[in-house]
């Protein structure tokens, strides 16, 4: 005869087990933690390094203020530079603000390591991390929509958006996602990464409007008296200046010819960097001088020029380092200017997407997928309105419980009759997966970008 089974107390004994195991995680191990000390010591370093950078570029603006006031391009760098300033004032506030009031109970970052408590009464103490939420999301908005905007690691790297997904594709509210329900540890070192990239992106701004007066961070040697630029990589910019008179005759000549106006517009409005092959790229942007009548650009090797209403745009087919030579011919002169190189990237891969508004999103519903109709690359790269060059075919896969249930080739961008039909038999939690992209873009390269992967959410 069969022993009477106590379901209940099975039952009691399974929820101890759970409840048990949900308070063993509610603390991470301090041993864990203690590698993050170090992190956090090592983001203080680098953003007071990064602020004597700040310092140094501040000053050199401020010494140049009469060289910036006439241009449109470096008064618009020169103001996003101020709005990331009065952010990162907040966020070292709000950092001062963690200190004092621990400092105020006799207690420090590092002796509330591994709590939450405490950081997280201040978090919520008037709604301040939320306040500092709005500030940062109106910094990005402002970015995003300034005419002269330039791409930063803030931008990348600081989730602006009110739901942030994971890495499973769950979404969290922001805060909750950074702050909330964290050791002290992680979350004040979310504070000092935000710090950190805000330094960036001012830098990032300050050095571009040095850049559009004749300035460069450079190195140079006493030994065998050359500059180098300090790009993505090294590089040559002048090897003829072999001495350091020959310098100083650069440096002569830009202060001579300081008041001669074409001189000061083409300084002005040069744009020589981010500059890519295949497409037509800005050189000179709001000028007011007549190509062929009132300056000449010769270019080696050939590249072509056009004018777009009182801008220039060069297209160049190949990638590499071009000479452009501007010649004075205002009064017949034909008079030499200067010469300056400029360094033709290769496209960036392309960033590949369903159409519509699911970009930033892992997880999609079955409606909007069927609405869709084809995949759509980008490439954000001068403000490109077109992309340059085609999808010429992708696979698509269906994943069920993990098992693959479908798989159908896909020519072209448009969704096919087989890639509707396999679209159609999805189901909630289904994953859909395009793979095996191939793109030719019109530099005459073929990209296979990341697989785009999608979970099926209703």
């Amino acid at each position: 005869m069969a022993a009477h089974v106590d379901f209940k107390r099975y039952n009691i004994i399974s929820l101890l087990y759970i409840i048990f195991i949900c308070f063993s995680v509610l603390q991470i191990k301090m041993s864990i933690l203690d590698s993050d000390a170090y992190a956090i010591k090592t983001y203080e370093y680098l953003a007071a390094e990064q602020e004597k950078q700040i310092t140094l570029s501040n000053n050199i603006i401020k010494l140049n203020e009469v060289k910036f006031s006439k241009d449109a391009i470096t008064q618009g760098y020169l103001t996003a530079r101020a709005r990331i300033d009065a952010s990162k004032a907040k966020v070292d506030a709000y950092i001062n603000l963690i200190n004092g009031s621990l400092a105020k109970s006799g207690l420090t970052i590092f002796t509330e390591f591994n709590k939450r408590s405490k950081v997280e009464a201040i978090f919520k103490k008037d709604s301040s991390i939320y306040k500092l939420k709005d500030e940062l999301f109106d910094l990005a908005h402002f970015l995003k929509n300034s005419k002269y905007g330039l791409a930063t690691k803030f931008q990348e790297l600081v989730p602006i958006e009110e739901e942030v997904p994971n890495l499973k594709g769950k979404k969290k509210e922001w805060t909750q996602f950074l702050f909330f329900h964290k050791p002290t540890a992680v979350s004040y070192l979310q504070l000092l990464r935000i710090k950190l990239l805000l330094e960036e992106a001012q830098l990032t701004y300050q050095e571009a409007a040095l850049a559009k007066i004749g300035y460069v961070a450079t190195y140079f040697s006493a030994v065998d008296k050359k500059f180098y630029e300090m790009k993505n990589k090294m590089e040559k910019i002048v090897p003829e200046a072999h001495k350091l008179e020959d310098v100083k005759k650069i440096e002569l000549f830009k202060e001579v010819t300081a008041f001669d106006s074409l001189i000061q517009n083409v300084v002005n409005s040069l744009h020589t960097e981010n500059i890519f092959v295949g497409v037509n790229s800005s050189i000179l942007s709001d000028f007011g001088y007549v190509l062929g009548k009132d300056f000449q650009i010769d270019i080696s090797p050939k590249a072509t020029i056009v004018r777009a209403g009182s801008s220039y745009k060069v297209f160049f087919n190949k990638v590499g380092e071009y000479e452009l030579r501007f010649t004075d011919l205002r009064e017949g002169k034909n008079k030499f200017l200067f010469t300056k190189k400029v360094r033709v990237n290769p496209l960036p891969d392309p960033i590949v997407h369903v159409k519509g508004n699911n970009l930033n999103s892992y997880a999609i519903s079955k409606k909007e997928l069927l609405s869709a109709d084809r995949l759509q690359a980008t490439l954000d790269i001068n403000s490109l309105n077109y992309f340059p060059g085609r999808i010429n075919g992708f696979k698509v896969i269906r994943l069920h419980n993990g098992m693959e249930q479908e798989a159908v080739m896909n020519n072209g961008e448009l969704f096919q009759a087989p890639t509707q039909k396999l679209m159609g038999n999805l189901i909630k939690n289904d994953i859909i997966i395009f793979d095996q992209i191939n793109i030719s873009l019109v530099d005459g390269s073929s990209r296979n970008p990341a697989p785009l992967i999608l979970k099926i959410v209703d």
